[in-house]
């Protein structure tokens, strides 16, 4: 078996995985696709002059995968507001909706099975409440008013995007989703849940531009580390998925076989041999579970970005050669993406030779780069971009296995440039200006 597959088993056996659903697993009920409801309400309301320039409108956006677009056409061409498009999309739902009776045809059936106790999706309809049948009715992510531990007691579902049961509560335009995300109670949820636990994405599919865009969106919530099944990826998008956007991936293969058998396979897997455990031995794999989250390198969370670095080192020293505020701006993103990466390191035990090797690394990078770039050139602005671009893709050498569960991100390597200039005993500067005394 896949190694990251007994990992996610591992993690499955101490309570710490919450699946979260996308609109793949309710396929086999028809329900329609984003392109589908789209398309639906065009052919509503694409009637007389408007007909002719709404279509060719909505059918652009949705070739590009632009369905927050298509909406907003259909918005300004057919004259509506979001309730008319929501209530329609819960009436089309319910229209094209199938009966399965047959379980081995679903997935959702086997979620019932597993030993999970909360539920994320942004599937609007209710096929996960109907199957999984909790004792709490679902409820909107945003609308938890009670603590985060309270979250797993008992079995429930969370919405992320609004459900059919109420049609007002369904996010489906630009303006809907961004207000969403600005809440910063949703966010606070999110980071909640992830904090002690592991997300499995099933159902999504990053062939849809907007299904990788969403997921990348939510990463910023995200503490850690998640995993995500999908059929047959190539090596580049799994390092994409990865490196992008923190997903481990569980891969598997439907040639002569299906996505529901394939998905029913490795949640089965999950909990085999599972009865014949011990409250002591689920005590023992839950800390074992608790030991692989805390070796994660959790890295910068929004609050972390809210810092005033006028006043740090690096930052003076970027100003003392009058580099662009743009650029001064992005180095202390980088310079905070690098702190906080560095620090959540050291927590997992990661010695403190190796992070000073790594460090010691970029050093030497940044001392050839300041004879081939600035001495040649002269310009500071210049010069730090130039520095950035060669620390993007880090190369860990000899050090990348150390490093292979907790590999920096491209934020993260292009920061550490500047936790040197941070250092007083460091020789790191942007050009030949020297501060005539230390810098208050």
């Amino acid at each position: 078996m896949d190694g990251n597959l007994e990992l996610l088993k591992e993690a499955y056996r101490g309570k710490k995985i919450v699946p979260f659903i996308g609109a793949g697993l309710s396929t086999p009920f028809k329900i329609p696709t984003w392109t589908e409801l789209i398309k639906n309400i065009t052919d509503t309301y694409a009637k007389g002059k408007i007909e002719s320039l709404l279509r060719s409108s909505v059918d652009w956006h949705l070739e590009n995968y632009d369905y927050w677009g298509a909406i907003d056409q259909l918005k300004k061409y057919a004259n509506l507001a979001d309730q008319d498009i929501q209530k329609t999309i819960v009436k089309l739902i319910k229209e094209k909706r199938i009966q399965v009776e047959d379980v081995s045809l679903h997935n959702y059936s086997d979620l019932a099975k597993e030993n999970f106790s909360l539920y994320l999706t942004t599937n609007y309809e209710n096929l996960l409440y109907e199957h999984i049948k909790c004792d709490t009715v679902p409820i909107l992510l945003k609308e938890l008013d009670f603590s985060t531990q309270d979250m797993f007691d008992e079995k429930r579902i969370c919405h992320l995007h609004g459900y059919t049961s109420n049609p007002g509560s369904i996010v489906l335009s630009r303006s809907s989703y961004e207000s969403l995300y600005q809440n910063e109670k949703y966010g606070e949820l999110l980071k909640a849940v992830t904090s002690s636990k592991y997300l499995l994405f099933m159902g999504f599919s990053f062939d849809d531009k907007f299904v990788s865009d969403l997921i990348k969106d939510y990463k910023e919530y995200f503490n850690g580390m998640h995993y995500i099944l999908l059929n047959n990826p190539t090596q580049d998008r799994v390092r994409e998925l990865r490196d992008e956007y923190g997903l481990i991936t569980i891969p598997y293969d439907t040639s002569g076989s299906s996505h529901v058998a394939e998905i029913r396979r490795i949640l089965n897997y999950l909990s085999e041999n599972l009865s014949g455990y011990t409250s002591e031995n689920i005590h023992e794999v839950e800390s074992k579970a608790d030991d692989l989250i805390n070796s994660v390198a959790l890295g910068a969370g929004l609050a972390h970005f809210k810092k005033n670095l006028k006043g740090n080192l690096f930052y003076k020293k970027l100003k003392l050669e009058n580099v662009d505020e743009s650029i001064i701006e992005l180095s202390s993103i980088f310079y905070v993406a690098s702190e906080e990466y560095i620090r959540a390191l050291k927590k997992t035990g990661m010695s403190l030779e190796i992070i000073d090797a790594l460090l010691g690394k970029v050093f030497t990078q940044y001392k050839v780069l300041f004879i081939d770039a600035y001495e040649k050139h002269g310009d500071s602005s210049a010069f730090v971009k130039v520095i950035h671009e060669s620390l993007k893709k880090f190369d860990f050498g000899r050090y990348e296995k150390l490093f292979e569960n907790n590999k920096s991100d491209e934020n993260e390597n292009r920061g550490f440039i500047h936790l040197l200039a941070e250092d007083e005993e460091m020789d790191v500067w942007w050009g030949k200006e020297r501060f005539d005394e230390k810098p208050d």
